[in-house]
């Protein structure tokens, strides 16, 4: 993602020298016949507001080229983690499981990023009301994984589960309660991790 956003960050750049070059052009071409036009202090004076409008422009757009991932899309990732993170504690793949909860944190502190100031709580903020509910239940998970304990990683993914559920609570969205998957989770992902096919 950061590659994209850098990529789009540079792309305009460059669009905005080939804009600013010709006004850059004029300016000189404006100093230089400034003997000849009595009206080119003028015209000088014109072509550097533009150019300072323009160079401000880019400033603006350069603050809001970063795509925003829509909250939405984000919970569906967290969806999919969660899924993934329960399959690998019930095949006790821990270093699967590691991972997975390494992602699943990473997503939610993606969602606090870029979706912090989401209007679903207002006045709340999902920056401060996400972190505080979900970040002990993650932490409680990583020691299930870390000391490879089946039973203690079922308590932990259903106060995972939990966690998730009261932040809908929180947001009004109480009718969306997260719960041990039923069915594998997109089967079509095989971990090597402990040297075995699976």
């Amino acid at each position: 993602m950061h590659k994209t956003t850098m990529r789009k960050r540079s792309q305009h750049q460059a669009a905005m020298r080939t804009i600013l070059a010709p006004f850059a052009v004029l300016v000189f071409m404006a100093g230089c016949n400034a003997s000849r036009a009595p009206d080119a202090n003028t015209e000088i004076a014109a072509l550097r507001a533009q150019v300072e409008a323009l160079e401000a422009r880019q400033v603006e757009l350069a603050k809001n080229t970063a795509p925003k991932a829509e909250l939405g899309q984000q919970m569906l990732l967290l969806q999919l983690r969660h899924g993934r993170l329960w399959a690998a504690g019930q095949g006790q793949d821990w270093l699967l499981a590691q991972f997975q909860l390494a992602e699943l944190n990473e997503a939610l502190d993606e969602v606090v990023e870029q979706n912090g100031d989401a209007a679903a709580l207002q006045p709340q903020q999902l920056s401060v009301v996400l972190p505080a509910i979900m970040k002990p239940a993650i932490a409680q998970m990583r020691t299930a994984i870390d000391d490879h304990n089946l039973g203690e990683f079922e308590k932990a993914y259903d106060a995972l589960s939990n966690a998730c559920s009261a932040c809908h609570q929180a947001a009004d969205h109480g009718f969306l309660v997260i719960q041990r998957p039923k069915t594998p989770v997109l089967d079509n992902l095989r971990s090597e991790s402990n040297g075995s096919s699976r």
